[in-house]
């Protein structure tokens, strides 16, 4: 069972070798055809090659203006993303839905197996869903409505254990869980927090989220069992339910929605919300001469 994990990461390792550079990389890199060739083998035109590269270049000037060192705004939200994702509990529910089911009154080991496969369903079909919505949706709207969900199933989960509802009811609520989950806050996390991000950004923005994502996972799942223990079921639920809510006011109050633009796009509207002005490389290049100029005239 353990060796056949191995069989998937593997394929992904084949396949990752056919992986082309980043073209925004490269242009970081100062390798514009290097990246050039690499928009035209994704399919770009040589007019929309050139488009790209020329909003690449603006981001870049505009990038060169800002602290190198700079913890702004994109990377905050790019933190919040990552802890919110997995701090409502979902973890918990992956990995213990078996015992849950058990102290809900699932004896068989054949049933709480059945109920574990419909709890795994429950998280991978509603994203093949959230899939072909999100461009038509938007990102910001799904995220709102799957926090929303996530909220209320957690907190009908402490419900149910509570009141000592039958083993199916259990079963129903751990599938919504993920369910809700699924179509929007864990398939969106992280290509929100990529298209918030600037270009010179984006790298260690990413990896602050995954670490903040994967500490936070961590933190969940290693608590669980003794929380439950504390707290019981129910009042392990009502505490998810209430950080559900949290993640819900910040999806609602932080996450802005990107949908329908490209990154460059949405780097430029960053810019102007900061105030940072950047004309085209001919404007810089004639401010250079008169400054130039001036300083030879004196």
């Amino acid at each position: 069972m353990l060796g056949f994990g191995a069989v998937f990461p593997t394929i992904v390792l084949a396949l990752l070798s056919g992986l082309p550079e980043s073209p925004r990389w490269l242009m970081l890199d100062d390798q514009k055809p290097a990246a050039r060739a690499v928009l035209h083998r994704l399919g770009s035109t040589e007019i929309e090659s050139e488009e790209a590269l020329s909003a690449m270049e603006k981001e870049i000037r505009t990038q060169q203006q800002k602290s190198r060192f700079a913890f702004g705004k994109s990377q905050r939200l790019a933190l919040g993303l990552g802890f919110w994702q997995q701090i409502s509990g979902t973890e918990a529910v992956l990995y213990y839905s078996a015992d849950f089911l058990a102290d809900a009154g699932l004896e068989s080991p054949e049933q709480r197996l059945l109920g574990n496969i419909a709890v795994g369903f429950s998280k991978l079909l509603p994203e093949l869903v959230a899939m072909r919505l999100v461009d038509n949706i938007g990102r910001r709207p799904l995220l709102m409505a799957s926090s929303f969900l996530l909220a209320f199933t957690t907190f009908m989960m402490g419900i149910a254990f509570a009141q000592n509802w039958t083993p199916v009811v259990v079963v129903i609520l751990l599938c919504a869980i993920m369910a809700s989950f699924s179509v929007g806050v864990g398939p969106f996390t992280f290509l929100c927090a990529s298209e918030n991000l600037a270009m010179s950004e984006r790298a260690a923005g990413m990896t602050m989220c995954a670490a903040a994502n994967r500490c936070t996972s961590g933190l969940v799942a290693l608590t669980a069992v003794s929380m439950s223990e504390w707290l019981g079921d129910a009042g392990l639920f009502l505490w998810y339910a209430t950080f559900g809510v949290g993640a819900m006011i910040f999806y609602c109050r932080v996450v802005p929605e990107t949908s329908g633009k490209t990154l460059e796009e949405l780097a430029a509207d960053r810019a102007e919300a900061e105030g940072i002005i950047v004309g085209s490389e001919e404007d810089e290049n004639n401010m250079q001469l008169v400054e130039t100029s001036q300083g030879t005239f004196t």
